[in-house]
């Protein structure tokens, strides 16, 4: 199976699931994955170079929509090989490589970063709070977590790894006490706890 329809897949299996996480003082993160953040988790509008996302991307040309980009993961027009191909894969690799499962479900996330200030880096990000976990010394995997100014539920907007602690330094850091998955129906699929 190709990798990219590979990742989809895996990531479709958590499409519907709530995931929550206690941390040490007490807050509770209750987070939705959204079938419509896939692309953006992936750091594929970063590969613009491939014409179906330069389509999807140009705001002048609505023909293509993010189901079209999706359609074209599933029906392997849009595969692996042809975003790895991108002269901008660079720019995702360890985004794209880092990108699991495993990385989205597990208690791997030892801390989380509250009132997350985007301003200190001069960065894009929405996320008011950004898990995260040191993979090498000095190098860390983020999931950061947005809310939806419509529906009031938080969601998984970005998730990358950085080889420096640029976006946790100088923010207030609280650490993951536990953390569980629930089913469409709210049964828990797993749990852990520190």
């Amino acid at each position: 199976m190709d990798l990219l329809l590979q990742k989809y897949n895996d990531y479709m299996r958590l499409v519907g699931c709530k995931v929550k996480y206690e941390l040490i003082d007490g807050t509770v993160i209750e987070v939705v994955y959204r079938e419509e953040n896939f692309l953006h988790l992936l750091g594929l509008h970063k590969v613009v170079d491939i014409q179906l996302i330069q389509f999807w991307l140009d705001r002048t040309n609505r023909t293509v929509k993010l189901m079209d980009v999706i359609k074209g993961i599933k029906n392997g027009t849009l595969t692996d090989a042809l975003i790895k191909g991108s002269h901008f894969y660079h720019l995702i690799q360890d985004r794209y490589e880092n990108f699991s499962y495993d990385n989205l479900t597990t208690l791997n996330y030892t801390d989380a970063i509250v009132d997350f200030n985007a301003s200190l880096i001069h960065s894009k990000i929405s996320s008011d709070y950004i898990l995260f976990e040191e993979k090498k010394k000095g190098e860390y995997n983020h999931m950061g977590i947005a809310k939806d100014a419509v529906s009031g539920s938080r969601y998984v907007e970005t998730f990358f790894h950085e080889s420096s602690d640029k976006y946790i330094a100088g923010q207030k850091t609280v650490k993951v006490k536990s953390y569980k998955v629930y089913d469409i129906n709210g049964n828990v699929l797993f749990e852990d706890s520190f």
